[in-house]
C-alpha cells in the first residue's frame, strides 16, 4: 500500500503534466465503468484522482509513460526508500522486476512502462500493475468522455496477508 501512496502522491505533486498555471488535482470516485471495479473485493485499498493535462489528447498510454518513467528525483528516492526496507521481508524490488524505461508511441498488454506490467488497454483507460506474495497493486489511468483534458489516476491493492496490510 505504500506504493499506492507514493503514485497518488506523484500525481498529485507532478504538476509538469499541465503547462497551466491552475493545475488541481482533486479526489474524485472511479468511474463505475473502470475494469478496476470488476477485481475490487472487500478490504481492497481503492483511491482516485484527477486533474486538466494539456495538451487536451494526450494518449493514455504518453501518460502513463511520463508519470512511470520521467519521475522526478524525490520519487525516485522514495522507491529505493521503500525498495531496501522490503527486501528485508522478502518482497519484490522495483530492480528486481522487468523494466522498460524507454518512451514509446504505443504499448501493448504485457509490455512494461517502468516497471509496471501493461495489465489492459482500452479506448478510455489503460491499467498497469504487479502482483506478489504479499498484495497485488493496480493502478489505471482513465479518461471520461466529455471531460476535455481530465484525467483520472486511480490505485487498487489488493492485500494478501499481514505483511500486505503494512
Amino acid at each position: 500500500m505504500v506504493f499506492a501512496v507514493e503514485i497518488g502522491n506523484l500525481w498529485r505533486m507532478n504538476a509538469r503534466l499541465s503547462k497551466a498555471q491552475d493545475t488541481m488535482v482533486k479526489r474524485t470516485q472511479l468511474a463505475g465503468e473502470s475494469e478496476l471495479h470488476g477485481i475490487f473485493r472487500p478490504g481492497d485499498f481503492l483511491d482516485c484522482y484527477s486533474v486538466a493535462i494539456s495538451p487536451t489528447d494526450r494518449p493514455l498510454e504518453e501518460i502513463a509513460q511520463y508519470v512511470l518513467i520521467a519521475m522526478p528525483e524525490w520519487a525516485r528516492t522514495l522507491l529505493r526508500i521503500r525498495d531496501r526496507i522490503v527486501s528485508f521481508f522478502g518482497i519484490k524490488t522495483t530492480r528486481e522486476l522487468p523494466q522498460n524505461n524507454s518512451f514509446r508511441k504505443s504499448v501493448a498488454v504485457g509490455d512494461h512502462i517502468g516497471f509496471m506490467q501493461v495489465r489492459s488497454i482500452s479506448e478510455r483507460e489503460i491499467i498497469l500493475g504487479e502482483d506478489d506474495s504479499h498484495l497485488d497493486f493496480r493502478v489505471a489511468f482513465r479518461r471520461e468522455p466529455g471531460e476535455a483534458g481530465v484525467v483520472s489516476l486511480a490505485t487498487l491493492v489488493h492485500r494478501h496477508n499481514l505483511i500486505g496490510r503494512l
